[in-house]
Formats: C-alpha cells, structure tokens, sequence
C-alpha cells in the first residue's frame, strides 16, 4: 500500500455523526496519517467523535468554541499547517493539502485520485467535481449549483461544473494567499476561486462520484442567507453600478439641458461629461470594495480611463443614434443603451483593469 505521507488532510466538521469515523478509517487505510480535524463550535454530545478522532486515529483537532462558519475552520486548519511546515514538523516537506468534506460525500478512490493529481500538478489548483444531472442529486443542490456555475461563468470568467465541491486539492505555495481570502462561511469556497482567478492559477477539474445520503439531510447549507453570502461579489458590483448609473444619468440631464441648444452633438458631449463624473466614482468604488484590486495605481487609472473612454464613446452614439431612429427620449435611449454596456464592462473590469496581473 502506498503511503501518502506526502499530503495533509483538513476536515472541517460541525456536528457531525458516526459517518466522520468511518471517514477516517478508510483515510487511514489509504495511507494518509497526517489529518487535521476542525471541530467548528459542534454541540457537547458529538465531542466523543472528535475524541475518538484523537485517541485511535491520531488526528490533529482544533477546536472553535462557537461556530465560525466553514471559512473561518478552512483558515484555522491552514494556520495550524503552516505553522508545522515553519517550524520544520511532519507537514515541511509536503506538497500540499486535500480539502474534504466529514459526512461521507467523497469516496477514498475520489480522494486518492485528487492527491495523485496534486502531485503531478503540484503548482495547480485541483477540483473534485460532481455530475449533477444525476438523478439523486437533491433539487436545491442542482439548483443552486446550476445559478452559481451560470453566474460565474458569465460574470467572473470561471467555467467551474462544480463551485461548492467539498474535495480540493491546493498546492503549498497558494496557502498562504488563501489564509488573507475574504470569507467565514459558505461563501469562502467562491471566494477561494476567484482568488485562483486573479492569482493566474490554473484550475484542473476531474469527475467524483456524486454521494448525497438521505437527501444531503446533514448539510448545514442555508439556501438563502449563504447564497447572498455566495453572491456578495455580484451583488456589490450591481449595488456600485447602480449608483455610478444615478449619478451618471443625473449629470447626464444636467449636461443635456445645458448642451442642447449650444452643440451640435450634444448627446455626445453630455455623456462624456457625465462619464468623466461617474467613472472616476466608480473607479475608487470598484477598485477598494467590489474587486478588492491591489496591483499598482497607475496602470489600474490607465486601463480604467481606456475602458470609459471606449464606453463613453459607444455609449454617446449609440444613443444618439438610437434617438434618431426611434425619436425616443435620449433619457430612455441612455437607460437602454447603458444597460447592455454595464454586462460588457463588468467582464473588462474583472479580467483586464482590476486583474492582480496588472
């Protein structure tokens, strides 16, 4: 048997039941004897588990006193994995870590093979992804999976089958990075990909059984509150949008007014002067609080006032022409107009102005 002696195993768990052991008995089989547990603030009467996780397979359990959310246990496990590596123990010459689930969703073939794929693409990011056109897949799993994989692949550029895969495997060096990602709970995992996104790291999907027992009855997933969670980075986008958008059509009204009976082309000069307003509000907005940028000012300012400068632009005569033919209000056209451009700018920002590549 193989000893995989090379990874290290990290299991967030709350509340979990019988089916943990049996988890780590089949862990142990496989050869994998370095295993860290995080008990995320779980109720007194399933502290026996993670005692048995101790005493007879020798896992590493930390312990939250209150639940934190699977963010926040994903990031204690990291800190206790580095700091090992630091201080020259067991995990220093690892390659990385196998991110699992504890209620027997992943199957120790599925794990084996994420491990192996770790080791032939030590500085990839692995993705144990599920078939969910199965029939046993749970609808709000199906669901909710299908939005999110529809959002990220349209928003963020990420053509992920699976986004809320439990099984993962991250190579050493990202570790770190992901120990500053943003997220506690649910969302963290969406956030752990867009961070492999504006890291420039590949991301290698490969098909896993998909296990759902009794109706994935014991997932602590909330379908509303941790989706908004999930989608908190779309959803920031629309709200900066929608109030770069007011501000725009605002001045835009005041530049018409001011512009119509003086310019011949007043419909275009009223929007560059009300996009010089909105963009470099915009700017600040979805630098600092939507895209969390932190490459260099100056190239971000450059590539940001190439994008409005191309915008404005389309945006001026688009409605101008949009007026000519329909003899619509240029208010109306704008609306229209602008709210296919908001789509397009959205992609350009994500993968051209607010990339980390900058």
């Amino acid at each position: 048997m193989m000893k995989n002696v090379d990874v290290v195993i990290i299991i967030p768990a709350y509340n979990p039941d019988k089916k943990l052991l049996v988890f780590l008995g089949d862990l142990i089989k496989a050869g994998y004897n370095k295993i860290i547990i995080i008990d995320d603030g779980s109720k007194e009467e399933t502290r026996q588990y993670f005692n048995e996780a101790k005493s007879n397979y020798h896992c590493v359990v930390l312990f939250h006193s209150i639940n934190l959310g699977q963010g926040r246990a994903y990031k204690t496990g990291f800190n206790y994995y580095l700091s090992e590596c630091k201080q020259g123990g067991d995990f220093e010459n690892t390659i990385g870590i196998i991110q699992c689930d504890c209620d027997g969703q992943h199957h120790i073939d599925d794990i084996n093979a994420c491990t192996e794929l770790l080791r032939q693409y030590p500085d990839k990011f692995i993705l144990g992804v599920r078939d969910f056109s199965n029939k046993n897949v749970p609808f709000r799993s199906r669901f909710g999976n299908n939005c999110t994989t529809f959002i990220f692949k349209s928003f963020c550029g990420l053509n992920i089958s699976d986004t809320q895969t439990g099984l993962k495997g991250i190579p050493a060096s990202f570790i770190p990075k992901l120990m500053e990602t943003s997220g506690e709970r649910f969302e963290y995992a969406s956030s752990v990909l867009l961070e492999t996104k504006r890291q420039g790291i590949e991301i290698i999907q490969f098909p896993i059984q998909t296990i759902y027992i009794n109706g994935n009855e014991t997932s602590h997933f909330n379908p509303l509150f941790d989706s908004i969670r999930i989608y908190s980075l779309i959803f920031k986008y629309l709200i900066s949008s929608l109030s770069a958008f007011i501000v725009d059509v605002i001045a835009f009204s005041i530049f018409l007014s001011i512009f119509r009976k003086t310019i011949d082309n007043y419909i275009i000069a009223a929007t560059y002067m009300s996009k010089l307003i909105s963009c470099t509000y915009s700017f600040f907005v979805n630098k600092n609080l939507v895209f969390h940028n932190r490459s260099k000012f100056l190239p971000a300012v450059f590539k940001y006032t190439v994008l409005c400068v191309i915008q404005a632009s389309l945006s001026g005569i688009l409605v101008d022409k949009t007026v000519c033919i329909t003899a619509w209000h240029e208010i109306t056209c704008k609306v229209i107009v602008d709210t296919i451009l908001f789509f397009l700018s959205y992609q350009v920002q994500n993968r051209w102005v607010f990339s980390n590549g900058n």
